[in-house]
């Protein structure tokens, strides 16, 4: 595939219609791209991808919700605001079909019917519209020719590159790179189509009980097999959803700052202040409500709680009157008088003490028993009289113009925060904010679990496949092949030594051609004196002058960078694919001679076309001119601010003059 022209029309920054010439030459076989961070650089490639292949480019089968969702997500924000329904893509490129060169142009346009987006396709050969059954044909042909996965695989993208490095991914990496471009993965297709004629039930009645465990095993093996690759599809789905949410969260929220919005540590303060007024507000209603409920009443009736006070202390007193004049009888009296030396014979005088000693008590002669309190219930009436004597309404007046003030306080913080997101955008970018903000903590849970679930997969896969190679050994000795599913399993067999013997042969072939492009690369000349490709495990083993093996880890993060991407350019040249090679952000890591070894070996021997998307730290002025050579086409990327748009100019940076490519 060749690609010589994207057209975008409303599609994520790009504003309006905007057009990039992407075709080069032998002799300039690069097309410069610059932008910094959020120009546009990745809906760019997401363009491409989309355009070509519509869902089947993110891992969608069909034009789902899911897919549409994040096209829409895609298309310009300010167009569809503005209602203009008009977002397209159009890519030509020139795709060899049956040896003969085809010339292609894809229309890819979305509208909005029903607040729900339509796509469209139209598809241009040599000049001709293709209708519906060519249109089928083509895509199906496309995806042969040019599978969405093979166009991840052209995609250096220096984050992912860094990724394979530092968590040790690069032999997984070269096993799915082999896989592909050297039609490995075919046979393996007709390996699987073999065990599953193999375990079909009309032969599993003939075959004995080691065949039927083996073909049980198989089956297990397929599905955890399966399983792993849905969850690897899944994570790294999950990943790259990640990674535009998090791109999106903090566009959104540097546009939502730039614009004079409350940042989010201002909200969070905002809202915690509220938080703090309302339970604060809230404390003095329940001491409020439990005045209320309990001793306002008695402040409303002050004068009758005085009166209930002193009605008890007299039924206090009358009851100790009626108590003691009861207990005081003529025989105590009397004795009371001969211990004081007085006649008991005189009557007046014991008459005359007991009346004496019950005047101390003795109530007003109202005084009558209305009550009957206990001693408890007593204290309680003492206690409220004498919180209503000593207390003023003032304390708890004082708490409700507390409250009134705490009110107006949260009225005005709410309002600050209402004026703030009362206009269309920032009500948007808050709901945006805190959507993504959602999104990403959903996605790392189901990240992290399917991590776990992933290496529970891959530990029993290990074991069922120490169960078959044991049962398959007992068949070489036993020399059984006396049906269809040993037939199956001989040419599964051959099948599989025939692969190895091809990646044996491909994979020396990748090991020369990367040494080669290694030393040309590497600072450090004729350092690694050769590179092993382990066919089974696809591990890389370095070895020096002496032919001893080298640790990987004594190479500098620049230096496995050189080391990957050595490998992947051979394995492409090996292969023999015509592919456009895609670098983005390639160059960060590198110092400045690995730098200038990419972009004046490397990027020059990538075949007929070579798309370099870098930010002006990446390839600065210095290293431009390395380049610039064997570049066909350059272009800045430029985004305004305060329009949220991105124009394209047809020289990279401010290198040289620019001007707006129409």
């Amino acid at each position: 595939m060749y690609l010589k022209k994207i057209h975008l029309t409303n599609i994520g920054p790009y504003r309006g219609m905007h057009t990039i010439n992407l075709s080069t030459s032998p002799e300039k076989n690069t097309v410069l791209i610059g932008g910094e961070n959020g120009a546009g650089k990745t809906t760019l490639l997401n363009s491409i991808k989309m355009g070509l292949f519509g869902s089947f480019g993110f891992g969608y089968k069909t034009e789902n919700k899911e897919y549409l969702k994040k096209v829409d997500s895609i298309l310009n924000y300010s167009a569809k605001v503005n209602g203009e329904n008009n977002f397209r893509l159009r890519l030509d490129f020139d795709l060899i079909d049956d040896l003969t060169k085809k010339e292609y142009s894809l229309y890819r346009a979305w509208k909005y019917q029903n607040k729900s987006v339509k796509e469209t396709l139209d598809v241009l050969q040599d000049g001709k519209y293709l209708n519906d059954y060519e249109k089928e044909v083509f895509q199906s042909k496309l995806k042969e020719i040019m599978p969405p996965h093979l166009l991840d695989l052209c995609l250096f993208d220096g984050e992912e590159i860094s990724r394979i490095i530092n968590n040790n991914l690069l032999s997984s990496y070269i096993e799915k790179l082999t896989n592909v471009l050297f039609n490995l993965d075919l046979f393996e297709v007709m390996e699987k189509d073999l065990d599953i004629y193999s375990q079909q039930k009309e032969n599993i009645t003939s075959l004995n009980t080691q065949e039927k465990e083996l073909i049980s095993l198989r089956e297990v093996k397929n599905n955890h097999v399966s399983t792993i690759s849905s969850l690897n599809e899944q994570l790294e789905r999950l990943s790259q959803t990640k990674n535009e949410v998090e791109e999106e969260y903090s566009r959104i929220k540097n546009d939502f700052e730039i614009h004079g919005g409350l940042i989010r540590d201002e909200r969070e303060e905002i809202h915690s202040s509220i938080n703090e007024l309302e339970n604060e507000r809230k404390q003095n209603q329940e001491r409020i409500k439990h005045f209320v409920s309990s001793m306002l009443p008695f402040f409303l009736a002050k004068d009758l709680v005085t009166d209930t006070r002193e009605q008890l202390i007299n039924e206090e007193k009358f009851q100790l009157y009626s108590s003691l004049d009861e207990k005081l009888t003529q025989d105590k009296i009397r004795n009371i008088l001969q211990q004081l030396s007085i006649s008991s014979n005189n009557q007046d005088a014991e008459e005359i003490l007991k009346n004496e000693i019950l005047s101390t008590v003795k109530p007003s002669d109202e005084t009558g028993l209305i009550h009957g309190a206990s001693f408890s219930e007593g204290n309680q009436v003492e206690n409220i009289y004498q919180e209503v004597s000593t207390q003023t309404l003032d304390l708890h007046i004082t708490t409700i113009e507390e409250n009134k003030t705490k009110l107006k306080e949260i009225q005005n913080l709410k309002s600050k925060l209402k004026l703030n997101d009362s206009s269309s955008e920032f009500s948007v970018m808050v709901s945006d904010m805190e959507k993504y903000n959602y999104q990403l903590n959903q996605l790392s849970q189901q990240i992290d679990a399917i991590q776990v679930k992933l290496h529970e997969e891959q530990v029993q896969l290990s074991k069922i496949n120490n169960q078959i190679e044991s049962i398959e050994h007992k068949f070489k000795d036993q020399e059984k092949s006396r049906n269809s599913f040993v037939e199956s399993q001989k040419i599964i067999s051959l099948s599989q030594k025939f692969r190895r013997i091809q990646l044996q042969k491909k994979l020396q072939e990748v090991q020369m051609e990367a040494l080669r492009m290694l030393n040309k690369l590497m600072r450090k000349r004729n350092y690694i004196a050769s590179i092993k490709i382990d066919p089974s495990s696809f591990e890389v083993y370095l070895f020096d002058q002496q032919n001893e093996a080298m640790e990987k880890s004594t190479l500098s993060a620049g230096e496995k960078e050189i080391l990957l991407l050595s490998i992947i350019w051979a394995i492409f040249k090996c292969s023999g694919r015509n592919v456009p090679f895609i670098f983005d952000t390639l160059l960060g890591r590198l110092d400045r001679t690995h730098k200038q070894s990419i972009l004046t070996h490397y990027i020059p021997n990538c075949g007929r076309q070579a798309i370099v998307l870098s930010t002006d730290s990446e390839i600065d002025e210095d290293t431009y001119s390395l380049l610039h050579e064997y570049t066909a086409k350059e272009y800045t990327l430029s985004f305004d601010v305060n329009k949220k748009e991105t124009s394209i100019l047809e020289n990279y940076f401010s290198f040289k003059g620019q001007e707006v490519n129409h």
